[in-house]
């Protein structure tokens, strides 16, 4: 079974969840020898992070509008990834399963963006939706084994606004951290569907919360530069 192969049919025949909202967890969402490969080609990043006097660090790592990919040559792994996401038949996959009728349109992407994203202890990322200009978000996380299964994502009440929602108590469900698990939804900011989500790393267990975080994008952007947010690891 090829690689693509491997994850439509993990895609397909994952369990959608609909409370608090629709979404799906997938466990080992890769081929393990692909997934290990990634965590392989992303491991610099924390010994970058290490010596960074910030709290969280991105490396962007594709934006296909702009024709930013990963390395073919260098990091050939994460560039068979990003070919994986970025096929139709992956994101019309996706979309039977996580889209909501009458909500959701089932219209391809025209972008999609991701960025390796790395939090020390003490960093929070409070309630929100996702923007709806966001058809997609993909959460993968790349957690080393006996990490804190608690710095997954948290996940709220659709029918409560993100800023009148408190990130470390109101909290319904969380997506544990485990290696290769991954969250996939599709974003909505209409009351009864909010899909309200955060996460918050206050674990003493794992110094870092890695993950890939992807987003399928109605538009073109250019988000190369999210220094405003946070640190750039390359």
């Amino acid at each position: 079974m090829s690689n693509k192969d491997y994850i439509l049919k993990k895609i397909l025949h994952a369990e959608v969840q609909t409370e608090p909202w629709k979404h799906m967890i997938i466990d080992d969402f890769l081929p393990e020898p692909l997934y290990q490969a990634i965590v392989i080609e992303t491991r610099e990043y924390e010994q970058v992070m290490d010596k960074k006097n910030a709290d969280r660090g991105y490396v962007v790592t594709i934006n296909k509008s702009i024709d930013v990919w990963p390395d073919k040559e260098i990091n050939p792994n994460l560039y068979e990834y990003y070919k994986i996401l970025t096929d139709a038949d992956v994101e019309f996959a996706i979309k039977k399963q996580v889209n909501v009728e009458n909500i959701h349109e089932n219209k391809l992407s025209k972008d999609l963006w991701s960025s390796y994203d790395i939090q020390k202890s003490g960093f929070t990322y409070a309630v929100h939706p996702d923007r709806e200009e966001k058809i997609h978000t993909l959460v993968h996380y790349l957690a080393d084994a006996g990490d804190d299964s608690t710095l997954g994502t948290t996940l709220y009440s659709s029918n409560v606004e993100s800023n009148k929602l408190n990130t470390q108590e109101d909290y319904l469900k969380r997506a544990r951290y485990l290696p290769n698990s991954a969250i996939l939804f599709s974003p909505c900011e209409k009351k009864g569907f909010m899909t309200n989500h955060a996460m918050f790393h206050t674990s003493k267990q794992t110094k870092f919360r890695k993950t890939l975080q992807t987003f399928w994008l109605k538009e073109p952007r250019d988000w190369t530069n999210l220094e405003w947010s946070a640190t750039n690891l390359k």
